[in-house]
């Protein structure tokens, strides 16, 4: 995607907006200036989503017939415009294209300000507007036009399956069964798409430093103390568990699971299950996530991530939960009919720019594994317990 201005959105300046006047930076097929909020706003984010990214201005002067910026009086800032512009979004655009912006105020104005979003070019397209309609670019014009060529069509949809199919397959990989017969568990953070080498450079000696930092930070310096270096990354490996962190941003955490075998009294008749230590998953499930986030926040990344657990040798056993130990006392054959899990089902991914905790993430796997278990929805069940949330 072409950049106007020469440098990342988050160093941009005031000055950086007069520099597309004297350039004489028209609106076309990467950029598009509006005096204030437009009526058809999702459909030019959508647009550019679907074509190949571009950059939105908001409080630019453009009214003449060449569309180049003539002045930038911005807009009204009381009302939050980065808090609107992501409600117009989310309310009519599906899904809700990545997207990144900077809010610049004027300096002689502090009541006023020029907002500046970047839409990169989607990986998952194609995102439909609430008229139903795809629009996309066109080299004609900076309006957006709804795309009705079935072949360009037919290339967005393949375009969105293929990467959705490569992560899934290299999700896989990562999660397929170990050998061992003990209890295994995986939790495991994905950027999309995949490559992305989001730490660049990666193997120079303060990077490793800040990252072997962060995971014994996190883990309370109970990772292995040997570190295998692989040509993707380095992992924690012990006998265990493994931590891998990788220059894609890919974070994997395996670790075995206990369990301790506890008799059931029961109106009918006692019987004895082999129980999962509940806090053991939880807290290596919250560490995972944890690490996640710092390492998506020091490399600045925001964008698609998808979370993705998976259980290894649970046939027959229970979740010792104190919450949900009536569960066992009630309720006929309440053992685990899963052999292996891998959760969710589907393809989710997530924004990094929205997770402000880990539980934002580890609250929902953890509801599908206890769901795997049989107990209720859980809807209202947290991990933000005091001792797992430090």
């Amino acid at each position: 995607m072409i950049n106007p201005f020469g440098k990342p959105l988050e160093q941009l300046e005031e000055a950086d907006l007069h520099k597309l006047i004297e350039e004489e930076t028209p609106e076309g097929l990467y950029v598009e200036y509006k005096e204030d909020f437009p009526r058809h706003l999702a459909k030019i984010v959508a647009s550019f989503a679907n074509t190949f990214g571009g950059w939105l201005i908001i409080g630019a002067d453009a009214r003449n017939p060449r569309n180049v910026p003539t002045s930038f009086p911005g807009i009204d800032i009381s009302n939050d415009p980065k808090d609107r512009f992501r409600n117009i979004c989310q309310g009519n655009i599906t899904p809700v294209p990545l997207f990144s912006s900077k809010l610049i105020l004027k300096a002689e104005d502090a009541k006023r300000g020029v907002l500046v979003v970047k839409i990169p070019e989607s990986t998952y397209p194609p995102h439909i507007t609430n008229d139903g309609r795809i629009y996309r670019r066109n080299m004609e014009g900076s309006d957006p036009v709804p795309e009705t060529d079935r072949h360009i069509l037919d290339r967005l949809f393949e375009k969105s399956r293929l990467n959705k199919t490569e992560v899934k397959a290299f999700i896989n990989r990562k999660l397929q069964k170990s050998d061992q017969d003990k209890v295994m568990f995986k939790v495991m953070c994905c950027p999309v798409p995949l490559n992305l080498k989001l730490i660049d450079p990666f193997f120079v000696p303060e990077r490793i430093s800040r990252l072997k930092k962060m995971a014994r930070s996190i883990w309370k310096d109970t990772l292995p103390h040997i570190i295998r270096f692989e040509p993707e990354g380095f992992a924690f490996d012990g006998e265990n568990h493994r931590l891998e962190i990788l220059r894609s941003g890919v974070v994997c955490y395996f670790c075995t699971i206990p369990t301790c075998v506890k008799k059931i009294e029961r109106p009918s008749e006692p019987f004895t299950l082999d129980f999962l230590d509940y806090r053991a998953l939880q807290v290596a499930l919250l560490r995972t996530i944890k690490l996640a986030r710092e390492v998506y926040r020091f490399t600045g990344y925001m964008g698609l991530f998808v979370p993705k657990v998976a259980l290894e040798n649970i046939a027959g056993k229970g979740l010792d939960d104190p919450k949900f130990f009536h569960f066992y006392k009630n309720t006929p054959g309440p053992q685990c009919s899963y052999s292996d899990i891998i959760l969710p089902y589907g393809f989710s991914p997530m924004e990094a720019k929205t997770m402000e905790t880990p539980r934002q993430v580890a609250d929902i796997l953890l509801r599908y594994i206890y769901r795997c278990f049989g107990f209720e929805a859980l809807d209202t069940h947290s991990i933000a317990r005091a001792e797992l949330a430090r």
